[in-house]
Parts: structure tokens; sequence; C-alpha cells
């Protein structure tokens, strides 16, 4: 599959960059575009119909990972300013892994003087496909320094630098990622107990999103790979996923994080098993999906592992339809936009 064929055309009114709950009032009050992939049906409906559309012993999946900043800025020993975009805080000695804009008077071994204090020394450089450089901190972790004076990485179609609860789930809980879970931005307090009073389960996974703002470079969508990135399936929610499984209830995952952290606990027989580690599961047209049987998502970028992950899911040809319909109702696209439910 070309990734170019991946494409649409949006209206400036599609396109917001203003939390859900500033804009309307709640996280909850956006629009909902339902998709049902065996009748090729598309249907206008809101998130806060979520329950009334499930049933019960459902079960959903929600990623309870925490955003913390993900972009450091500074100087390098010549005097440029330089921004350090993280792709992964886990490496040996609270190193990182990250992006460095502009690249030309960074040198390996050479000391970058942080913003707002501190240094972080230039490991290596030119790392992986991304051209990726690896960096530590003089007195403490990347993490630690991230956490003190790091900012969001944001979008090109935000409105403004948004505070890290504008950012999170409610229920975000394990810190980690450094682009936020999406879809789990829909759900509030109050629709977390609508579900559950419906007599659908609301169970967690955490998987940290490190690094899907990574550009795909492949042309076709096959050869692209994943980032490694950490997950943890825990016992109660692979017990809830397969019970429910077996008593052919339908699975919804919410977010591709979510997704990807199921269908990596997943084994041969199609039970979902506890686990932790790291996960580069990619799924695009013609992966098969054993965990999960509904998704719950966002509207995404187009050329994107992202969008690739939805047409795995439901057809290329289905979903292509759908962000063009969307398009044209007048949905609103990406982070603090409207949502799709793909069954």
């Amino acid at each position: 599959m070309d990734i170019q064929e991946l494409g649409y055309t949006l209206s400036p009114e599609n396109v917001v960059g203003t939390p859900r709950e500033l804009r309307l009032g709640r996280r909850d009050l956006g629009r909902m575009l339902k998709v049902d992939r065996a009748s090729g049906e598309i249907s206008d409906s809101a998130v806060t119909d979520l329950p009334a559309l499930l049933s019960p012993g459902d079960v959903v999946v929600l990623n309870n990972s925490k955003r913390i900043p993900g972009v450091l800025h500074g100087r390098t020993e010549f005097g440029g300013k330089v921004e350090l975009r993280f792709v992964d805080l886990d490496l040996e000695d609270g190193a990182g892994l990250c992006r460095v804009f502009p690249m030309h008077d960074v040198r390996p071994g050479g000391i970058i003087a942080l913003r707002s204090g501190g240094t972080v020394r230039v490991d290596a450089m030119h790392l992986t496909q991304y051209g990726l450089a690896r960096v530590s901190g003089q007195a403490g972790t990347v993490r630690e320094l991230l956490r003190e004076q790091g900012t969001p990485i944001l979008g090109f179609f935000y409105d403004g630098l948004w505070e890290p609860q504008h950012l999170n789930p409610y229920y975000a809980e394990v810190e980690g990622s450094v682009e936020s879970p999406l879809a789990g931005l829909h759900f509030t307090r109050e629709l977390v107990k609508e579900l559950e009073q419906a007599g659908i389960e609301v169970c967690f996974v955490t998987l940290h999103s490190v690094g899907s703002w990574l550009p795909f470079l492949e042309s076709s969508a096959e050869d692209h790979e994943m980032w490694p990135e950490h997950f943890r399936v825990p016992p109660e929610t692979a017990a809830s996923v397969n019970r429910a499984k077996k008593a052919g209830k339908r699975v919804i995952a919410c977010g591709s994080t979510s997704l990807r952290a199921l269908e990596a606990a997943v084994d041969e027989a199609g039970s979902v098993q506890p686990v932790e580690g790291r996960t580069s599961l990619y799924a695009y047209p013609g992966f098969q999906f054993r965990a999960i049987n509904g998704f719950f998502t966002n509207f995404h970028q187009q050329q994107t592992s992202l969008i690739v992950l939805d047409c795995a899911f439901a057809g290329q040809s289905l979903v292509m339809r759908a962000y063009r319909e969307a398009a044209r109702r007048g949905y609103e696209f990406y982070e603090f936009g409207d949502a799709v439910l793909y069954l």
C-alpha cells in the first residue's frame, strides 16, 4: 500500500487546537462517527452515545499512560539555539534518544546548556534512520530534566501551549508517554460510570507513546517499522478480555496504544496474556487481529502509521471513505477533535 494513497483534504473548520473541556465544557461532548465494518454504513453519533452502542458484557480497554514533557531547549557550546525532541527516555544511566533541531553545530561529546539550568552531554549522533542523538544529563536523568523544565511535544494545529492536565486523560497515572494517548481525552468520570452502569467493563493497559511523532520515511506502508515502546497488560485486564471473548462479547480498544498493547499480548491460541516489556507491533492491511473486535479512536493525520492501523482494522477503502465523509460533515480532526468508532 502506497502511503500517498492515505491522504485527504480538510477545511479550516475541520481543525481545532483547543481542548474540548475549554471549548465545550466537557471532554465527552464531542461528535463520534460510527463505522460498521460489515455493512459499510457510516452514521453520525456522539461520544456520550457509547454506552448505548455497546452491550452488557463488552469490555472497553483504556491506556493509563501519563504524558510528560518531551522537549528540552538550550544552547550549544557555539551559542546556537537547539531543541531536543525525545523519542526514548529509558536508556542506561538515565540517558535518552532525541532529534536535535538544528544539528549543524552539535558534536558528539559536546555539552548543551539548557535554557532553565543544567546541561546534557551529546553521547552519540546519527543513530537509526531518523538521525537521532543519544544524550545524558550531567546532574540527573533526562526524565528528571524534562519534568523540571521540559515543554510538551505539540502539533502544528495547537492554539496555545496547553498545560499537562489538558494533555492527559483524567485516569492517566503511569508516567512515561511524551505524546498523549489521544482517544483517552474523550473520556470523563461520568462517561466511564455510565459505561459501567450499562454492564460494560472498563479496564486498563499501559503503553508509553514515545515514537509515534516520528515521520513516515517509507513510500510503502509495509516497509515501515514502529519504534519499540514499553507496555504492560496486567493480569486483571487479560482476564477480563479473555472472559468477554469466551462469552462472545466485544473487546473495544480505545486508541492505537491500547490496541497495540492487547495485540502484542495475545498468544497463538487467541488468549491475551499478562505481560510487560517492549513492543514494536505494527498493524497494516493483512494484519490478523486476535484480541479486539472494536476500535474507538481519533481522526488521525494523513500518511501516518496511525491511519495505516485504521486501514488494517476496517479496510483502506472504508476508512478513507469515512475520513472524506467526516470532513464533509464538518467533523473536527486531530488531538482535540471528534472520535470515530469502528465496529
